[in-house]
């Protein structure tokens, strides 16, 4: 069809293949911005090379003057990330359009020249738009949410790995067979910097998506909607998940190299500081939330599959028969946020109770005349008192760790209710 454009209906038809080309994208969302970009790229780039063609005529020397500012501007703008690709199409365009007003090649009136450039693109973009929604159609909503489902998948593997190194830290026995071998502390910094890598990587990925997916097209069975403001909020709840379990395994790390001298100091100090009145038993709490937060993210991932478009469905293969929650689905989910909610409660009471209890006990003591140094076991220890810091940040981060849980859960339970119900009715 190109070719055949290009031979009889439009002279110089070949641009129309590359405005295709230049425009098609890996989503629909990827292929509507870059067709956005490059259509205003070159409205304003066709605008400058009619002005440049109308001022300059086949005068060489005048067109490049003309011409350089213009090129200068557009490569200021390049810095700007969000023009980019638009601003390349505008500093194009008008030398395009004004090779054809030289003599050395072909020659048009200067205001024809310019509208083909755009009647070309438009063609173009136009092809790209068939392919793009009807016969190929990729959401950016679809990958979005396989997306949130490998993060998830990656949290909760995260979840699983903070027993594991607080056994190894700890020395703590679990019977329990470990998917993950940590065999050396070098082990275990390089699985926790090889996550925190990927994690950040499915972030960026679902920032640009979040993008993409808000600018599709919405019809019947191709896409069902999306919520733009919900979906950068679950964005921002995956990241303080993630900081707070990164915040728990570097406490880890810190209270191993705090203790290599003396393994049993860490355990002495957890269980003796203070007549035992330091802080709950925190392997209790951590293997308890573990298994809390494994389910959250078991039953919250599987709603991602459930919810994709047909035609994505269709294109792996897998048509889920059931397309809409049942009241069991929300039952479920609204359990999982009540359990969190207690256990936010629970985490808190029981470490404020704690530090009361702490500091109540050095008052009494200082007030009866005796000494720090006596009564508060890290005063003469550097080492000590890092691991002291190192495990009420980690009591700490698993407070709030539960609490983002929460907040991701809330968020989620909205969308759940948003994109298979009629509780909600505009996005």
């Amino acid at each position: 069809m190109i070719p055949n454009l290009a031979k009889k209906k439009i002279e110089n038809g070949e641009w129309i293949l590359i405005a295709r080309c230049m425009t098609q994208g890996d989503t629909v969302g990827g292929a509507f911005t870059t067709i956005k970009m490059r259509l205003i790229g070159t409205l304003f780039g066709a605008m400058w090379g009619y002005v440049t063609c109308l001022s300059a005529g086949n005068d060489l020397f005048r067109t490049i003057i003309m011409l350089c500012p213009w090129i200068f501007c557009c490569g200021y703008m390049k810095s700007y990330p969000q023009w980019g690709y638009t601003v390349t199409i505008a500093a194009l365009t008008p030398i395009i359009v004004n090779l054809g007003r030289l003599p050395f090649a072909d020659s048009l009136p200067a205001g024809n020249y310019a509208l083909l450039r755009i009647q070309q693109n438009v063609i173009g973009i136009s092809i790209a738009l068939v392919l793009a929604i009807i016969i190929f159609p990729l959401f950016a909503i679809n990958l979005l949410k396989e997306n949130i489902h490998t993060a998830l998948e990656l949290c909760r593997n995260n979840v699983e790995s903070i027993v594991l190194i607080y056994n190894k830290v700890f020395h703590h026995e679990d019977n329990q067979e470990n998917l993950i071998d940590f065999s050396t502390l070098d082990d275990i910094k390089y699985y926790i910097d090889n996550q925190r890598r990927t994690f950040h990587k499915l972030i960026n990925i679902q920032r640009t998506l979040v993008g993409y997916a808000s600018i599709e097209p919405t019809c019947w069975w191709l896409n069902n909607g999306f919520s733009t403001s919900r979906y950068k909020t679950l964005v921002q709840h995956q990241i303080d998940i993630y900081r707070m379990l990164y915040h728990i395994n570097s406490s880890l790390l810190r209270i191993n190299e705090c203790s290599n001298m003396d393994k049993q100091q860490v355990e002495n100090l957890r269980i003796c500081a203070s007549d035992g009145l330091f802080l709950p038993n925190l392997y209790d709490e951590i293997r308890n939330l573990s298994k809390q937060l494994n389910d959250c993210f078991q039953v919250w991932s599987s709603y991602f599959y459930l919810t994709q478009t047909k035609s994505y469905q269709i294109h792996r293969g897998s048509i889920y028969h059931r397309k809409h929650l049942i009241k069991t689905d929300l039952n479920i989910y609204e359990q999982c946020l009540t359990e969190l909610h207690r256990t936010v409660v629970y985490l808190q009471i029981e470490h404020q109770k704690s530090t009361n209890r702490l500091i109540k006990y050095y008052f009494q003591r200082f007030f009866s005349g005796e000494i720090p140094e006596n009564f508060v076991p890290f005063v003469k220890n550097d080492q000590a008192d890092s691991i002291f810091i190192a495990m009420s940040a980690m009591y700490y981060s698993i407070t709030q760790l539960a609490k983002a849980a929460l907040t991701l859960g809330t968020t989620m339970h909205d969308v759940f209710e948003l994109e298979t119900t009629d509780l909600y009715r505009p996005f």
